[in-house]
């Protein structure tokens, strides 16, 4: 099992609780407000109202930055609508709901720190008021809320690109144990109130039902989802090393072809002439690149770059065979051509070789953008172990993730070393994937460099959260309709005491 998935069913789980604390407190502040007509307790029971809403948003992991914005604002709202009243009637002690906000900086530093200061003032007010009037009982009210202070202050900089470091755990910590303070306080007021409690214990039941079937559903659902993604990966994988051979077996051909043309053989002195043929063929063929050399191995023309001759390509391997007398294709790296596919073919006039053609394919950015519009999934191609070409971005969305490295052994040993396939979890620059390595071979049957396909777990844990909302939303309304009656009957049984 995945720890990005367990982490994100964790979340879930723990924000559920304080959404459901937020609203058994605004459900006992609206109560109370019947008994004594105070209209601090409306601000009240808003304040909880608009905090459970913004916990059930961000239980669910929600992708939309308005969505997130506006439940931050209404999360906000409720702080200063509790402190209203708690700084209004500061006797009433059902305050302690607040401490259970969970922090939020997805993607706002700026309200985070608001939130944590608000927060903060609160517990405050709360161990004043603790000290003031000789409450044990506030104390662990003041303790939550000082948890919870800590909670937010930790969540603040949890960076993006690395969510699960020692602050999302410190984070995390700070918020089990305010809420642990929190149900302690609140269990010493519920007790005495047989009615209340009983509506509690129907919802927690209801919640914990729902929250396990949710959880199991989507448990099952995800490991599916991730057995056939890795078999769609490495499917998407091998389809590379099929694209490269085509493309060998293409290079190959038209190679042979360019170097049979007599305008070829009798133009090599005749530059305007050479370039001309050569361009012709570059264009009609779709070629990636397309040269001559002479005997000795000296470029006399590129057609996909007239400008860059003269310089010796003889110590590389295809050429090395054609000089030789035979044709050759590999994949390999050019100053030039950088690395690509190359397939060789010598020019004979009256059995004797004048030159060389090489006809190829670089592999490049525009190759693996290409494989993906026909996967759908992302493709990294490295040169060794380095990616020279890849459709995955940094952050900031505009640059490549080229340069990176793999660093996991056991890839390079399994797919460099032995030439396995393989698929497994990476993280690239802080961002979790799923991936599958294929080896990719040159003409000598050496491994030379290794093509990826990847999948970013994000992708599968938005499933899983899409999956989480419209279980739990579907089991929890099943779960009322069936309990109503029996809390309707216990309700009339309990009048009659």
């Amino acid at each position: 099992m995945s720890f990005y998935f367990i982490a994100n069913n964790f979340h879930f789980t723990l924000e559920l609780i304080g959404a459901l604390a937020f609203f058994v407190m605004a459900w006992l502040s609206i109560d109370s407000y019947l008994i004594d007509k105070k209209y601090s307790l409306i601000f009240r029971f808003l304040g909880f109202s608009f905090m459970g809403i913004w916990q059930i948003i961000y239980a669910f992991n929600l992708t939309s930055d308005i969505v997130n914005f506006m439940g931050f604002s209404v999360y906000l709202l409720g702080i200063i609508f509790t402190i209203f009243s708690f700084s209004s009637a500061p006797q009433l002690a059902t305050l302690y709901s607040i401490i259970l906000i969970p922090s939020f900086a997805s993607f706002e530093t700026f309200l985070q720190g608001i939130a944590t200061i608000l927060l903060g003032i609160l517990s405050f007010f709360i161990y004043s008021q603790a000290k003031r009037e000789f409450n044990k009982m506030l104390k662990p009210l003041w303790l939550g809320f000082t948890f919870l202070t800590f909670a937010a202050l930790f969540q603040t900089p949890i960076s993006a690109d690395n969510p699960y470091g020692v602050f999302w755990y410190l984070s995390k910590t700070c918020e089990i144990l305010g809420f642990f303070s929190f149900a302690f306080w609140g269990w010493q007021y519920l007790r005495l109130r047989i009615k209340e409690s009983m509506v509690l214990i129907f919802i927690t039941m209801t919640m914990f039902i729902s929250a396990i079937v949710t959880l199991a559903f989507s448990t099952i659902l995800v490991n599916k989802i991730e057995k056939e993604t890795r078999n769609n990966l490495l499917t998407n994988a091998k389809v590379f090393d099929f694209s490269v051979k085509a493309l060998i077996s293409q290079s190959r051909a038209e190679a042979t072809l360019v170097s049979m043309d007599e305008d070829i053989i009798n133009n090599l002195s005749n530059l305007p002439q050479l370039q001309s043929v050569l361009t012709s063929y570059l264009d009609s063929e779709k070629l990636g690149f397309l040269l001559v050399t002479d005997k000795s191995g000296i470029v006399i023309m590129r057609a996909h770059s007239p400008l860059q001759r003269g310089d010796s390509v003889a110590s590389e391997r295809a050429i090395e065979e054609a000089l030789i007398g035979n044709s050759f294709s590999t994949v390999e790296f050019s100053p030039i051509e950088k690395f690509s596919i190359r397939s060789s073919s010598p020019i004979y006039k009256n059995g004797k070789i004048l030159g060389v053609v090489v006809a190829g394919f670089p592999l490049d950015n525009a190759m693996v953008d290409g494989l993906k519009k026909i996967t759908g999934l992302d493709a990294t191609l490295y040169q060794k172990d380095t990616a020279i070409a890849t459709t995955t971005f940094a952050l900031d969305g505009r640059s490549r993730l080229t340069g990176v490295t793999i660093v996991d052994n056991n890839i390079k040993n399994q797919v460099l070393e032995n030439g396995e396939s393989a698929t497994t979890r990476v993280v690239i620059k802080n961002t979790p994937y799923l991936a599958s390595y294929v080896p990719l071979k040159n003409g000598d049957n050496n491994i030379i460099g290794v093509f990826s396909a990847v999948k970013p777990q994000v992708d599968i844990m938005e499933l899983a959260n899409a999956t989480n909302r419209l279980t739990f939303i579907t089991v929890t309304l099943l779960l009322l309709v069936l309990a109503f009656p029996i809390y309707l009957i216990t309700k009339r049984l309990l009048g009659n005491i």
